[in-house]
């Protein structure tokens, strides 16, 4: 399969790739560039495909090289390619939800969780990425403790703009001590719940926020349209 460099650098390999298997006799360029952006990226994509013998030319139009070795280095770089793209996806979304609004938001972690799994990212893939990015310090995981309103049931938020936080937010955990008891024997019942905030550099948000808005615009605006229910709830 020659240098595993060579592929990652020409995205349109596995378009070609897919489009030819789709058709034993073959296709022609033009109708290639069907599915290709730029006449260059298809140009260096057959270029790299024809030098690692894995298609042909014929009478005009281009196929998969025959040869079951051929064929199944041909699967072998479609899977590379769709678990590469699925990653890809898998990180845009995952960064996307924690950067989805120009505001910055506490995300609640279980609530987080959830839409990851909806969106068919779920277990320890979906675990393994949150220990990276807060490793990288791309993530901050916390604790936060917010008062109950009135004495009215605990109600969850799953998303609070982060210039919310000194106003309704009672303390972090960290600083709770004997202050907590005192406000509970004074009958204020005190909610924890874990909370992610993303503290991304402003290229890899932007990038995040630009796929959200492009490609999954109903979770942008389902965190918009619930971001301010704390402050609906505490304000009435």
């Amino acid at each position: 399969m020659g240098n595993p460099g060579l592929f990652l650098d020409a995205p349109s390999i596995p378009v070609i790739l897919e489009r030819l298997m789709e058709s034993e006799a073959g296709r022609t360029e033009d109708a290639l560039m069907e599915d290709v952006a730029d006449r260059a990226y298809l140009d260096k994509a057959i270029g790299i495909l024809l030098k690692n013998g894995l298609i042909e030319r014929d009478k005009g139009l281009l196929r998969l090289a025959r040869g079951k070795r051929h064929a199944q280095s041909v699967l072998k770089i479609v899977d590379f390619y769709r678990q590469i793209g699925k990653m890809r996806r898998r990180n845009l979304v995952f960064r996307g939800i924690l950067n989805s609004t120009q505001y910055r938001c506490l995300i609640h972690r279980s609530t987080f969780f959830e839409m990851m799994a909806e969106e068919g990212f779920q277990g320890q893939d979906v675990e393994g990425l949150l220990h990276a990015e807060t490793k990288q310090g791309y993530v901050e995981q916390m604790k936060i403790v917010y008062r109950a309103s009135r004495g009215a049931p605990h109600k969850l938020f799953p998303f609070i703009p982060l210039y919310y936080y000194p106003h309704f937010l009672v303390m972090t955990t960290e600083n709770t001590g004997s202050f907590k008891a005192k406000l509970e024997n004074a009958g204020i019942l005190l909610i924890e719940e874990e909370y992610l905030l993303g503290n991304y550099p402003k290229d890899i948000a932007l990038q995040a926020r630009e796929y959200m808005l492009k490609e999954k615009e109903y979770i942008r605006e389902r965190i918009k349209s619930e971001a301010f229910d704390i402050w609906w709830y505490y304000r009435f």
